[in-house]
């Protein structure tokens, strides 16, 4: 499996966008993204997606420079027709208006439709909460991408419908993020375990037939599995919620009887939260740290581990990937050389 550092992938991604026509601004925004992702050690949503995001300029799929359009404006609130942007630039661009407005009114909240595939929430939020806000982001496919099945039913309704959460913490280089999909597993998670030829942990995934698989190949057929929802009829209710939340509240749409199943759009909502409409940031800091202390400080049912608070492990890879590089799994790695070569840039 080559390793490369997070520079050598910055640099040729961006290399390889922007000879596939897209804007500088847009390719360097996207590709660290990307690459930020693997930095934390969330491949399913890193360098991994580089060969389908390219593929969709030529295609018209996704515009190749930002287009996002304001529909309606209010104080504190906002509603945007994306036009097919890269969602990594129109989820930093709706976050950024959300912020604003949260720190002139106390609350932001923008909804946006027609975006491509936003990637990782995580990122958004996390980049709310160092500024000192509570970031909420969640996400669905606009109708597509049904992978995961409904409580009680065998076929695929919804999507994985993603939610994150981000606050901020008084200490250096912390901040709490809880980033999450709605289903057992993320889609991209099951992709990758296929491509590395490995097994799924059981109770993620049904296969035609509504049998439990650990084989990842099951969920994509011929014919279909699904993805189970997490925590049974919780995860369900809560995917519903982000339908609506994102995909109703912004017209993109919901899901329903559709002829695709891949796709590359996305509905969003991003709300901000200016803590110092309430309260003090340091006396909310306060608190949210000695909680976070006295939940971590816990005995472990593993003496040779911890309990950590959520984020805590991604921050510990990103500083060993800094370090010792990516693993990026050789499939992977060839079709992004593969796709560097046919735009005559060099590997």
């Amino acid at each position: 499996m080559p390793i490369k550092s997070h520079t050598e992938l910055n640099d040729l991604g961006c290399q390889i966008m922007t000879a596939a026509g897209a804007d500088a601004m847009v390719a360097e925004r996207v590709v660290d993204h990307l690459v930020g992702s693997n930095l934390i050690g969330v491949d399913s949503h890193g360098i991994l997606r580089l060969p389908d995001y390219v593929g969709w300029l030529p295609a018209g799929k996704a515009a190749r420079e930002n287009r996002l359009e304001v529909l309606q404006d209010r104080e504190a609130a906002c509603w945007l027709d994306a036009h097919f942007t890269y969602g990594a630039v129109a989820g930093s661009e709706a976050s950024r208006i959300a912020a604003e407005k949260a720190r002139r009114v106390g609350v932001g909240i923008v909804s946006v439709k027609n975006s491509t595939h936003t990637g990782r929430l995580g990122e958004y939020v996390e980049h709310l909460a160092q500024d000192g806000l509570i970031g909420f982001f969640c996400c669905n496919a606009q109708g597509y991408g049904q992978f995961v099945a409904p409580w009680g039913g065998r076929e695929p309704r919804l999507t994985t419908n993603p939610i994150a959460w981000g606050f901020p913490s008084g200490r250096e280089g912390r901040v709490i993020v809880v980033d999450m999909a709605t289903s057992a597993s993320p889609e991209g998670s099951i992709r990758l375990k296929s491509r590395r030829g490995e097994e799924i942990p059981s109770g993620h995934v049904i296969d035609a037939q509504g049998r439990d698989t650990t084989n990842p190949n099951d969920l994509f057929g011929p014919p279909p599995g699904a993805i189970l929802s997490f925590g049974q009829h919780k995860g369900y209710c809560l995917a519903l919620v982000v339908e609506m939340l994102s995909g109703a509240l912004s017209g993109g749409g919901c899901s329903r009887p559709v002829d695709q199943l891949y796709t590359h759009e996305n509905s969003f909502c991003v709300i901000a939260i200016d803590v110092e409409a309430i309260r003090p940031l340091a006396a909310v800091t306060t608190q949210i740290d000695d909680m976070i202390d006295y939940v971590t400080d816990s005995a472990s049912v593993n003496d040779s581990s911890r309990v950590l608070y959520p984020y805590e492990r991604e921050l510990l890879e990103r500083e060993r990937r800094l370090k010792n590089g990516i693993d990026v799994e050789q499939p992977t790695w060839d079709k992004i050389t593969d796709l560097a070569r046919s735009l005559n840039v060099p590997v």
